[in-house]
């Protein structure tokens, strides 16, 4: 690959520790590295040496026994990666996980980050952790949830959009209209109603949130998806939202894709307790999606 070529290549950073967790945020990195001409950073956050806590402090170069470590971690998650997926490996030095996360996406100029979710407890799908719940309150990319024991999802079939019909609906719009176009997928659309069913008029509303966010051009990919009927509007109501969701149908390869809450400051990604209900129950992997996100899968 050209240096030009390799410097316009899209970027996916999948946070890797190593455990169950790390090692489903690798596989569903490949699943979508598979679905889309994108680079993956597979990034191992190490602790910024502290001179409060020599205990627990290591040299600044990453040398020395836990340096060591962290770089044996790194060769066996690339070792996971097959060789038709583009890859290469990042120790980064920050305060914490989330933080770190971050800063290599800003320096990557990555279009998401993906992690693992917890493991799944009994009646739930997807737990949120620390470094998630941090991610999730100061991202300014999507965030991409792998489900445990769940992400080997083969190729991405179609792109489902769980959302609201009110202002601030445009950036997920926006992002799932960019990555179904870019994936060469189906879109849905699909509002979680907790009575009836979506109006005439709220169907042509989603249209202008889409019109509204991506500008022209955009305008004119969800035109096209919606004329060769690749993409729809539907709903699905329930007694509450999780019977709603719980009853859509979901395929093998799909995405859920979810809007931050609209508390969310400076583009950020902040979830609800609307989006954490949904968390709870949706099967497939999740991508959050800031307000203001110009990102794509």
């Amino acid at each position: 690959m050209s240096q030009a070529a390799a410097s316009t290549r899209r970027r996916l950073i999948v946070g890797y520790i190593a455990t169950d967790r790390g090692r489903d945020a690798i596989a569903l990195a490949i699943s979508l590295a598979r679905s889309a001409d994108v680079e993956l950073i597979v990034t191992i956050v190490r602790p910024e040496t502290s001179t409060f806590n020599a205990a627990n402090a290591f040299p600044a170069d990453g040398s020395g026994i836990v340096g060591q470590q962290l770089e044996d971690w790194l060769d066996e998650a690339l070792a996971l990666i097959p060789d038709d997926v583009s890859a290469r490996g990042v120790i980064h030095a920050s305060a914490n996980e989330s933080k770190g996360l971050i800063e290599v996406a800003e320096a990557e100029e990555a279009d998401a980050i993906v992690i693992g979710a917890r493991a799944a407890s009994l009646m739930r799908q997807v737990r949120i952790g620390t470094v998630a719940s941090s991610l999730l309150q100061s991202s300014h990319v999507p965030v991409v949830l792998a489900p445990a024991g769940k992400s080997d999802i083969g190729p991405v079939t179609r792109v489902t959009t769980l959302f609201g019909a009110r202002p601030g609906a445009a950036a997920l719009i926006g992002s799932a209209v960019r990555s179904a176009y870019s994936l060469g997928v189906d879109l849905r659309l699909l509002s979680l109603i907790e009575n009836d069913g979506l109006a005439e008029d709220e169907v042509a509303e989603v249209t202008e949130f889409a019109e509204e966010y991506g500008g022209a051009v955009l305008a004119k990919r969800a035109s096209d998806l919606f004329e060769s009927g690749r993409a729809t509007v539907k709903s699905q109501a329930g007694a509450d939202i999780e019977e709603a969701a719980e009853s859509v149908d979901w395929q093998p390869g799909e995405l859920a894709f979810i809007g931050s809450s609209r508390l969310g400051r400076g583009g950020k990604v902040f979830i609800g307790a609307r989006a954490r209900r949904l968390l709870r129950v949706l099967p497939v992997p999740v991508v959050v999606v800031p307000r203001r996100s110009t990102g794509q899968l």
